[in-house]
């Protein structure tokens, strides 16, 4: 298939790199729009595709858009596009707090939008993506796209309505963990450990449980309780996460992510 990226920013960016990493994209099947010369060079220079800022003759040759510009450019952009657009032409869209149907009315009828809210470890193919497909879309495309967005790891589909929990959850999730090794790697280095041999043996930790969760198939309560001998040295670590609340905090954390989506929607 024939892809423009509009908006090739950190996320788009990723689901390209992996895309092409993976072989399901072609190179010469993809042509960037970006905003500016400089970027158009770089994207060109990290990606090996065509890019330019001139978005209609991009536009008008795709078979599938990934709508990456920044949500509030929605209303001056896209009625520019729209002329370009044509019928059957996907347009897939990672814009956080846009809905489809404002998208559709700006684009027109002619075109399916397809809401896609992934994570950024797409970018290495364990990442995981909400999808919201539109009713208009044929069995045999959503199976083209399906293929596609499973070369990024995990295809949630959703309905839009969910879209926002799925972020407080998966979206913003990776970040949660980066400030688990971010405090781990502190620790160790608290005891003495040297930057670097913090840093290995935090994510060491984290890779190595994260990978035996996987393989093993037990729940992650039956695995910390396998680890956790009465008494023993773990037991008191995890007896003051307890103390400090931390899965009451970490419900608080995600439901206030939550709370903050509606906030950015009506903004």
């Amino acid at each position: 298939m024939k892809l423009a990226i509009a908006g090739c920013g950190k996320m788009t960016g990723a689901m390209l790199h992996r895309w092409l990493k993976a072989g399901v994209v072609r190179p010469e099947d993809v042509r960037a729009i970006t905003r500016s010369q400089s970027s158009a060079d770089r994207v060109r220079a990290e990606f090996g595709v065509v890019a330019t800022t001139e978005g209609a003759e991009a536009i008008a040759w795709a078979d599938v858009v990934l709508l990456g510009i920044k949500p509030q450019q929605v209303h001056t952009v896209l009625p520019t596009w729209r002329p370009h657009a044509h019928p059957g032409q996907v347009w897939m869209s990672v814009l956080a707090g846009t809905r489809v149907a404002r998208i559709q009315q700006l684009l027109g009828d002619e075109v399916a939008v397809v809401r896609l809210m992934p994570n950024t470890p797409v970018r290495v193919g364990n990442g995981a993506t909400a999808v919201v497909w539109p009713d208009t879309l044929s069995p045999a495309r959503q199976d083209d796209l399906h293929e596609l967005l499973a070369a990024l790891g995990e295809v949630v589909a959703l309905q839009e309505d969910r879209i926002d929990a799925f972020t407080a959850i998966a979206g913003s999730g990776p970040a949660y963990v980066f400030l688990f090794l971010e405090s781990l790697a502190q620790a160790a280095k608290a005891l003495g450990f040297e930057d670097e041999q913090a840093e290995r043996l935090a994510l060491g930790v984290v890779r190595g449980a994260s990978e035996l969760a996987t393989i093993d198939g037990r729940d992650a309560s039956t695995l910390r309780a396998e680890v956790t001998s009465p008494g023993g040295m773990t037991h008191a670590a995890i007896s003051v996460f307890q103390a400090a609340g931390w899965p009451e905090i970490t419900t608080d954390a995600v439901e206030a992510a939550l709370a903050h989506a509606a906030v950015l929607a009506d903004a």
